[in-house]
C-alpha cells in the first residue's frame, strides 16, 4: 500500500469484489480496474493495486511473464499516485479588481440649484483570471437575482462560489442588468477626514469596454464580455471583466457624481473602491481603491492636487 493512504472499508469491499473476477493471463483486466479506480478515487486505486498484487500469483500463475505483468501494474498505480486525478493539481486563476486613475473632474449645476462633482471611474481586472459573475432567479416574480462568482483554473475548468451580491434590472434609466454596489465612492475633507459626500451611483453594469493593460498574461486582444444583458425577463444573466480589461463609468452618465451643494471651498479626497464589501474572491485585496486630492473652488472646475496609486 502506498505510504500515507488511509482506506476505508467501503473502498476495500468495492474493489476486492472486482479483483475476484479477473480473468487469468489478462493483464488488461487489472490495468482497466486500476484506471477505473483512479477515475473515482485515488485511494481506491491504491487498494486495487494491492489486491491485484495479492491475486497475481494465483490468477496469473500461467502468464508467460508474471514479472512483466507486475511491473506494468506497479507503473500504472505509481502514475495514479504521482499524477493523481486531473483536477487535483489545478490552480485557481483569480481576478484582481482595482481602480484606474480617476479623471474628468467637472462641476454640474442643476436647474434646481444643486452642485454636483462629476468624474470618470474605471474598474479594471489585473488578475490572472476572468472576473465573471452569474445571476439567477427562480422566476420573474423575483425582482432581483442571487449572484455566484465563477472561478476558472489552469486546467481549463471552473468552479462556482456563492456570494452576497445581488443583480437587478434598470433602476437608473438604463435598461440593463446591474450588480449592486460593485463600486463605492466617498468625498472626505483633507484636514480632518470628515466625510462630506458619497457617490450617487449604486448599480453597475460592466463588461470589456476599456483596453487597460493587454500586456498581462492571458489578456485577450479583443473584448470577451460585451454586454450585461438588456432583457429584463431572463432568469439568468452573466457579466464580467477579462484580464487586462476595464469598464468605465464616464462623468456624464446617470448618477456618476457626488453632491457637493453644501460643501465649501477647500481640499478634499475623492476615493473610489472596487468590491467594497469583499463579496468576490480576488488574488489581492490591497489594490481595490484609488483616490484623487482635489481643490474645490467657489466657482470653476476642481483642480487635481495629487493622485493616489493607480491599478
Amino acid at each position: 500500500m502506498l505510504p500515507g493512504l488511509r482506506l476505508d472499508r467501503a473502498c476495500q469491499d468495492q474493489w476486492r469484489g472486482s479483483i475476484k473476477h479477473l480473468r487469468p493471463n489478462r493483464a488488461s483486466d487489472a490495468l482497466a480496474l486500476i484506471r477505473g479506480a483512479h477515475a473515482n478515487d485515488e485511494s481506491c486505486a491504491a487498494r486495487a493495486r494491492d489486491l491485484a498484487f495479492k491475486r497475481a500469483p494465483h490468477g496469473f500463475a500461467q502468464h508467460r511473464s508474471t514479472a512483466t505483468l507486475l511491473r506494468r501494474l506497479w507503473l500504472a498505480t505509481m502514475a495514479v499516485a504521482l499524477i493523481g486525478p486531473a483536477t487535483a493539481s489545478a490552480q485557481d486563476r483569480l481576478p484582481d479588481l482595482a481602480m484606474a486613475t480617476l479623471k474628468d473632474f467637472t462641476i454640474e449645476r442643476t436647474a434646481t440649484g444643486r452642485k454636483l462633482l462629476r468624474y470618470t471611474a474605471t474598474v479594471v481586472n489585473v488578475g490572472a483570471g476572468r472576473f465573471q459573475v452569474e445571476g439567477s432567479r427562480a422566476s420573474t416574480a423575483e425582482s432581483e437575482m442571487s449572484v455566484v462568482q465563477r472561478i476558472s483554473n489552469d486546467a481549463g475548468g471552473s468552479s462556482r462560489r456563492p456570494t452576497d451580491a445581488r443583480m437587478y434590472f434598470a433602476g437608473d434609466g438604463h435598461n440593463h442588468w446591474h450588480v449592486r454596489d460593485l463600486e463605492q465612492s466617498s468625498l472626505d475633507r483633507l484636514d480632518n477626514g470628515v466625510k462630506v459626500g458619497s457617490g450617487a451611483k449604486h448599480g453597475f453594469c460592466f463588461f470589456d469596454n476599456v483596453a487597460f493593460r493587454l500586456s498581462l498574461a492571458g489578456a485577450p486582444p479583443n473584448p470577451f464580455y460585451t454586454t450585461c444583458g438588456t432583457t429584463g425577463t431572463v432568469l439568468s444573466q452573466t457579466m464580467g471583466l477579462s484580464t487586462g480589461w476595464g469598464d468605465a463609468y464616464y462623468y456624464y452618465l446617470v448618477d456618476q457624481w457626488v453632491d457637493i451643494t453644501t460643501v465649501g471651498p477647500g481640499r478634499y479626497r475623492l476615493s473610489t473602491t472596487a468590491d467594497p464589501q469583499n463579496w468576490f474572491l480576488e488574488s489581492s485585496e490591497a489594490n481595490n481603491a484609488t483616490w484623487a486630492e482635489l481643490q474645490l473652488k467657489k466657482s470653476g472646475s476642481p483642480r487635481v492636487v495629487r493622485y493616489g496609486p493607480p491599478a
